[in-house]
C-alpha cells in the first residue's frame, strides 16, 4: 500500500472509532450510572459495530490490521475489563445490571474476536496463532 492508501485507512479507521467508540463508551457509561442493562448491552453493540467497521475498512483497503492496531486494541480492552473489574469490587453501590451488562459485553467482544480469527484465518490457521510447533 503506497502512502497516500495508507492516510486514507488511517483517517477512515480514526473516523470510524471516534463515532462509534465515543457513542459506545458514553452509551455504556450511561447505562451503568442509572444501572440500566439494555442501555448498557447498547453501549457494547456500538462498540462491536466499531469492530465490524475496522473490519470492512480493511477489507475494502485489502490490508489486515497492523501491528499498531492490534496492540492498541489489547491496550484498550485489557484497560477496560480491569477498570470494570476494579469497579466491581471496589464500588458498593455496583449493581448486579452493571455486572451482567460488562460480563455479557465483553464476552461478546471475546466470541467476536474469536469469530473473527476463524474467519480470517481457519480453524488452523487460528490455534497455530497462538500454538506454534515446539521446540524442546
Amino acid at each position: 500500500m503506497d502512502t497516500l492508501d495508507q492516510a486514507e485507512k488511517r483517517l477512515a479507521v480514526v473516523s470510524s472509532w471516534a463515532l462509534w467508540g465515543a457513542f459506545g463508551l458514553c452509551t455504556i457509561l450511561s447505562g451503568f450510572a442509572r444501572e440500566r442493562l439494555i442501555v448498557s448491552l447498547l453501549g457494547f453493540a456500538l462498540i462491536l459495530a466499531g469492530l465490524v467497521a475496522h473490519v470492512i475498512i480493511n477489507r475494502l483497503f485489502r490490508t489486515g490490521f497492523g501491528k499498531g492496531e492490534v496492540v492498541v486494541g489489547f491496550i484498550v480492552f485489557g484497560g477496560s475489563v480491569l477498570l470494570f473489574v476494579l469497579s466491581w469490587i471496589l464500588d458498593p453501590g455496583f449493581g448486579g445490571s452493571n455486572a451482567l451488562a460488562g460480563v455479557a459485553g465483553f464476552s461478546a467482544i471475546i466470541v467476536a474476536f474469536v469469530l473473527y480469527l476463524v474467519i480470517r484465518f481457519g480453524l488452523k490457521g487460528s490455534f497455530s496463532m497462538f500454538h506454534g510447533p515446539r521446540h524442546d
